[in-house]
């Protein structure tokens, strides 16, 4: 791995990040940036109405498009995802630094086999502020798809193969864990005796999994726990990792492609060794989580990092906050 011109990380971590924040980033542009009506389906002819988002971002040739702006951030990956998918190849990271990316920068290598540069979507979008033809990103799709085209006259049946990052095959791992089938087979089991322990349903409301019944799930914990520290000093016991499945399987029925997952909890990439709910620790990443490996735009999360999460009356920057547990299901497509 190549370090970087700042010299304490690594190349191969910035792409790595870059990579693993691609769902969250790709739900962010979908929900809070481009209109309900932009056709989200990753295809060349989404690509206009992408740059013409951006062009009413910079309104004048002359700025210069940078990363840490949201919406060219978003956009990047979009325009990345949509050229890998026409050229095939891979993310990769160009190091060097650049105006408006001194870390370096993202670049998408198209198939290995069509003998072309490494495209950066941060100097596409850059090419789009200059020039505002509103067809720079088209362009770019058709030339490598006549690409694309040229090599299959030549090699019949050959066809441009995506190659993934180990940052996305991660995505897909620890659904077959033995540990977490073993728990998930216990807790389905002993749900009956898990809702008698965390009281009967009341006021209408019901243990039917859906989204509505996490306000019960809501009631119990306020009625079980003073605080955070009393719910992860307990959450060796059942009442807790009923209450972890519960909420996992409320998502996991009430947001498509949703999968459990468990994978050790590892410092990097050494596995420290603790089990599956290690109650001497504290923190929840040794809990399993729900996730929607299959969707690009799919989200991830910790139900008990939610269930923690509920407890809090001011978020990171001390601002006062008033978190349900529902707020999970915002975390998903």
């Amino acid at each position: 791995m190549t370090r970087t011109d700042d010299g304490d990380e690594t190349t191969e971590r910035r792409l790595g990040l870059w990579i693993s924040e691609i769902p969250e980033t790709l739900r962010e542009l979908r929900g809070e940036i481009l209109d309900e009506d932009f056709p989200f389906d990753f295809g060349p002819a989404s690509l206009a109405g992408l740059e013409a988002h951006l062009l009413a971002e910079y309104r004048s040739a002359d700025e210069k498009p940078d990363l840490e702006f949201r919406p060219t951030r978003c956009a990047a990956v979009y325009l990345g995802e949509v050229l890998l998918d026409v050229a095939g190849g891979r993310w990769g990271w160009q190091p060097r630094g650049a105006p408006g990316s001194p870390a370096g920068r993202p670049v998408v290598h198209p198939d290995p086999a069509l003998g072309l540069a490494p495209l950066s979507p941060l100097s596409l979008v850059a090419r789009a502020v200059r020039t505002r033809t509103g067809s720079v990103f088209t362009e770019e799709a058709a030339g490598l798809a006549e690409a694309v085209a040229e090599l299959r006259r030549h090699k019949p049946g050959w066809a441009p193969a995506v190659a993934t990052h180990p940052g996305q095959d991660a995505r897909t791992a620890g659904a077959d864990h033995p540990e977490l089938l073993r728990w998930l087979g216990v807790r389905a089991r002993e749900f009956a005796r898990w809702t008698d322990e965390a009281g009967p349903a009341d006021g209408g409301r019901h243990w039917d999994f859906s989204p509505a019944s996490l306000d019960l799930l809501e009631t119990v914990l306020r009625e079980r726990f003073d605080g955070s520290a009393g719910l992860l000093g307990a959450k060796s016991g059942a009442l807790v990792q009923g209450a972890v499945w519960y909420l996992g399987e409320v998502v996991r029925r009430a947001r498509d492609g949703v999968v459990w997952q468990y994978r050790p909890r590892t410092r990097f990439d050494e596995p420290l060794g603790t089990a599956m709910f290690h109650a001497a620790d504290e923190i929840y990443l040794d809990t399993p989580r729900v996730a929607q490996p299959g969707l690009r735009e799919g989200g991830s999360a910790h139900p008990m990092a939610a269930l923690n999460l509920f407890f809090w009356e001011t978020d990171e920057l001390d601002n006062p906050i008033e978190p349900r547990l529902a707020d999970v299901l915002d975390d998903f497509a």
